[in-house]
């Protein structure tokens, strides 16, 4: 895959992940024991501090507040997303109204970057 080429959702970018309270995730992040969604970033957004890469654990919920990222669902497709206010979206083009389609059915607890590639 090229670089900056997207990353279909279908190639391990997003998994369900079960953590333990013996995980490494648990202790040095401090994420409590249970099932958790994992979705990897596919393309950097540096104002914000992700990067390409960077793999976010979702917990399940669905009230976000401001800066919060996020797991939307629409239409069976999932994707992370910023929270500007609750009900708006931020984008790279400005904030945005939550589109009755789309479903926050997750809130960020964690996030991992992995600093060097094998």
């Amino acid at each position: 895959m090229e670089k900056g080429e997207n990353r279909p959702a279908h190639e391990k970018r997003h998994l369900e992940v079960y953590v333990d309270d013996e995980d490494v995730l648990a202790e040095v992040l401090d994420v409590t024991e249970g099932d958790y969604q994992c979705v990897t970033i596919n393309h950097s957004w540096p104002e914000k501090g992700l990067l390409e890469g960077d793999v976010i654990l979702f917990d399940r919920g669905t009230y976000a507040d401001t800066g919060d990222i996020v797991l939307i669902e629409e239409r069976g497709q999932r994707r992370a997303g910023l929270v500007f206010e609750p009900g708006f979206l931020e984008t790279p083009l400005g904030s945005r109204p939550l589109e009755a389609q789309e479903q926050i059915i997750g809130i960020a607890v964690a996030l991992a970057r992995r600093l060097r590639k094998d």
